[in-house]
């Protein structure tokens, strides 16, 4: 079994596209940490009420232990991200599951494999338990997401997806 620690962003978008489930696998064991909970619940609507339920049932929330640490990376990233971080070290995480380009950037020189909200559709796109992955990236980008048209482009392609 893996563990994975997932931040807020991921878990908003995968919940408001109705993807939470790609997170849900009998192979991985899921948590987020406090902060990125409290994140989730400053909106409250459709997505935060499909997270509040993975709660209770397959997603973790845990308490990070090293309040020290998420103090100092507070200077670099916001709460959500450092708590991810710190948390997936405590845990002895496999990935990371982050969105944010500053956020990904210092957990991968930190030695942690990540995966993005985009990974994990292409990888869902890949194994057939989405039909399209261009129509999925549509409806992130109504909903608020921002990429760049060039992974756009790229995450496509090896999907196969013109």
């Amino acid at each position: 079994m893996t563990t994975w620690v997932v931040d807020t962003g991921p878990l908003i978008f995968l919940a408001k596209l109705g993807r939470l489930g790609l997170l849900h696998r009998e192979d991985i064991k899921v948590y987020i940490p406090q902060a990125v909970l409290d994140e989730v619940r400053g909106k409250v609507d459709q997505a935060t009420r499909e997270i509040e339920k993975a709660c209770g049932s397959w997603l973790s929330v845990q308490k990070v232990g090293d309040q020290r640490t998420v103090e100092i990376l507070l200077a670099a990233l916001d709460v959500g991200e450092a708590q991810v971080i710190v948390l997936a070290k405590e845990l002895d995480a496999d990935r990371i599951v982050i969105d944010d380009l500053d956020a990904r950037r210092f957990a991968r020189r930190a030695g942690f494999k990540i995966v993005g909200t985009l990974g994990l559709l292409l990888a869902a796109r890949l194994r057939g338990d989405i039909p399209s992955l261009r129509a999925e990236i549509e409806q992130l980008e109504l909903l608020g997401f921002r990429v760049a048209p060039l992974l756009v482009k790229a995450v496509l392609s090896e999907a196969g997806e013109k």
